[in-house]
């Protein structure tokens, strides 16, 4: 009999992909059309919400965690479509520390927030998070840097897809060194 520790594979492990220390939400006003949000036409007023952020991952699956820093409760989260990323995610027009997140309740029902950044470093962490999170979920990097594939399964597909090559010196061939 395994111990639940010794059951667990890869693909269950929580990795905590990014987290950020502060960030603002704000409710949004109507979308504007197809041109896509502005943070400039938010009011500065629509601040709902100021806490943590963190990535979280479980195989190829993969949420936003939107926290208070004092208590750890949780006020939203986001989970992240490995297939369509940007209807999880959609950066503003404006401003590259802003983006438009859509919560899940977890019972069908979806909202869509204004996620805010105060450093413009923070902002692109957390997008270079969620680009490298979904290359691996999709196995582009070598079958993905965790063997993960699209379906949160591991193994060595990723592997397999990989031609080998033969480095060795054939029959007759010489390697010459020269130093200095």
């Amino acid at each position: 009999q395994k111990s639940p520790s010794q059951k667990m594979d890869q693909s269950e492990l929580e990795r905590t992909l990014l987290m950020v220390r502060e960030v603002l939400v704000y409710k949004l006003p109507p979308r504007p059309g197809a041109s896509g949000y502005r943070c400039q036409e938010w009011p500065k007023q629509s601040c709902i919400f100021q806490g943590r952020l963190r990535v979280i991952a479980t195989g190829a699956k993969c949420v936003i965690l939107l926290e208070s820093a004092e208590t750890n409760q949780l006020y939203a989260q986001c989970p992240l479509d490995n297939d369509k990323p940007e209807v999880s995610v959609e950066p503003v027009t404006d401003s590259s520390r802003y983006f438009v997140i859509r919560v899940d309740d977890g019972r069908g029902r979806h909202a869509f927030l204004g996620l805010g950044f105060r450093e413009r470093a923070d902002a692109f962490d957390f997008n270079v998070a969620l680009q490298d999170h979904v290359r691996q979920a999709r196995g582009d990097a070598n079958g993905g840097a965790y063997g993960i594939d699209a379906h949160g399964d591991t193994g060595a597909a990723g592997a397999a897809a990989q031609p080998l090559v033969d480095f060795s010196l054939k029959e007759g061939e010489t390697l010459t060194v020269s130093i200095g």
